[in-house]
């Protein structure tokens, strides 16, 4: 492949993250499943706790994640882009706006650090780990560990 074609893939793999994504702020996480490696490999950190391992264990958690959005948008700032011809990953900062959430009586609207990381599976881009967590200012450590 070359680095034209490599670039271009990677761009359309991030499109569909993004495409994805916009519907998990809807419920639907069909798309998002879809691009998901279904490996026993595929793992995932969630911004509401929690981690998943394999494939059935990622899936189900993402049915558990589209039952909480009841609609809103998403959109993305890129921090890095790091691509080889096998593994790619980025960083951004995940912003969910004007968002209904399951057991939330207002809109409401947040920000999250995440990193994807794509595989190559036959060909394709496949996501392989998604980590997010939200996005905080930094703290001296003494003011959040117990004492």
């Amino acid at each position: 492949m070359s680095n034209e074609d490599l670039e271009a893939s990677v761009h359309l793999a991030i499109a569909r993250l993004h495409a994805a994504m916009a519907e998990v702020a809807n419920g639907d996480v069909s798309a998002i499943k879809a691009l998901y490696s279904h490996g026993a490999d595929a793992t995932s950190f969630y911004g509401w706790g929690g981690f998943e391992k394999g494939w059935q264990a990622v899936s189900q958690r993402w049915d558990w994640a589209g039952a909480q959005f009841r609609g809103g948008s998403v959109r993305y700032q890129n921090v890095s882009t790091v691509v080889t011809p096998e593994l790619f990953y980025v960083t951004d900062i995940e912003t969910f706006e004007n968002q209904r959430v399951a057991d939330v009586e207002d809109i409401t609207g947040w920000s999250n650090r995440v990193t994807h990381i794509f595989r190559r599976e036959a060909g394709e881009w496949r996501l392989l780990h998604r980590h997010g967590n939200r996005l905080e200012s930094q703290y001296q450590p003494s003011t959040k560990l117990a004492k």
